[in-house]
């Protein structure tokens, strides 16, 4: 990940590990989190508590997460990265998915930062 901002370097790394304390240490107060999957929005955030309680979430949803970038780009104020995306659920999920699924795609994100802290964030698969 040497390509990468420290601050998403970092926010990666704590993803990984399911460290919600360290995610948000690299955010914003006034972040914007948006997901979107086949080309609909799938979950939003406007600011860092909001984001928080679904990082909490996600860190119950899954038993292990995994997300590692297979390419950068950062021009300006904003980085562009390629994700392999794995995971194990940890549990039956509203959205179909059933405790002990293995999970494995590809998506892309763009962080956004404003004074060594993400601003904003849009996962997109």
């Amino acid at each position: 990940m040497a390509s990468l901002p420290d601050v998403i370097q970092a926010y990666i790394i704590a993803y990984n590990d399911k460290d919600v304390e360290g995610m948000l240490a690299c955010l914003s107060d006034n972040v914007s989190f948006r997901n979107i999957s086949g080309g609909q929005v799938t979950a939003e955030a406007s600011d860092k508590q909001c984001l928080a309680e679904m990082a909490r979430f996600g860190v119950s949803a899954f038993e292990t997460r995994l997300q590692t970038i297979t390419n950068a780009i950062t021009v300006a104020d904003t980085t562009l990265v390629e994700i392999a995306y794995s995971a194990v659920v940890a549990k039956d999920l509203p959205n179909g998915w059933k405790a002990g699924q293995e999970l494995a795609f590809s998506g892309a994100s763009s962080f956004r930062i404003v004074d060594g802290e993400i601003v904003s964030i849009v996962d997109e698969s």
